[in-house]
């Protein structure tokens, strides 16, 4: 009995390690190839009161998802929404947030739950860039993906689409600029107030993209 018992025990053992070292099933070759930046994979053994959210089954790839976040009080301190990420199918989507593992604030995949679980946003609004094709719409997030791991954008308010521009924040986003930025690279401009100065106001050059700015853009239509 103590062989089978070790025997057991070492096979046991063995399923567990190569458990660990098999990546995630994912439906998105584009996404497989950056899983080493999709913390958020692990979150439902990770979270205990993790829920499942049946997402609305007319999302499409390159939509996009607004929330309110409640406190403390969102980057613009506006009413309207705060947070912004884009679609990607499997219930998750991609934007510049919170990265779950390492604690920092970059450009990764994140799952719905985790907007709502862990870091409970709320009133979740979706949309759609109707002045895009599909293939529009395709070709701005596949550009978000080339961005994963760029670091979160927290003082210059200034938008800025071009990552190899001469500004010392150009490889850092804020998450509607990221998403304004893939929109941009595809010749739409999805911020309500284009390029003049609306907010904030002690920076009268500069043109910043809020959530807000790109939910109230004529080129964004609510589907919620």
């Amino acid at each position: 009995m103590r062989n089978t018992r070790e025997i057991v025990s070492v096979l046991s053992i063995g399923i567990l390690l190569i458990g660990g070292l098999l990546p995630g099933v994912y439906q998105s070759p584009a996404i497989a190839q950056i899983v080493q930046y999709s913390p958020h994979e692990s979150l439902g053994e990770n979270i205990t009161t993790q829920k499942h959210y049946l997402l609305p089954s007319y999302l499409e790839y390159g939509d996009l998802v607004f929330f309110d976040i409640p406190a403390p009080p969102g980057r613009w301190n506006v009413s309207g929404y705060d947070h912004v990420a884009i679609y990607i199918g499997d219930d998750r989507f991609i934007g510049s947030t919170r990265n779950d593992v390492t604690h920092t604030l970059e450009v990764n995949i994140s799952t719905y739950s985790f907007f709502m679980d862990v870091l409970h946003y709320q009133n979740p609004m979706f949309a759609r860039v109707i002045t895009a094709t599909p293939e529009q719409r395709k070709a701005a997030t596949d550009w978000v993906f080339t961005r994963i791991g760029d670091k979160y954008q927290t003082w210059d308010p200034r938008k800025c689409a071009d990552p190899n521009a001469s500004m010392i924040t150009a490889k850092k986003w804020y998450c509607s600029e990221i998403v304004w930025a893939a929109y941009y690279h595809v010749g739409i401009d999805i911020d309500q107030n284009g390029w003049a100065r609306d907010f904030p106001w002690f920076f009268p050059l500069w043109s910043s993209v809020s959530p807000q700015n790109i939910a109230d853009d004529n080129d964004v239509l609510h589907l919620s």
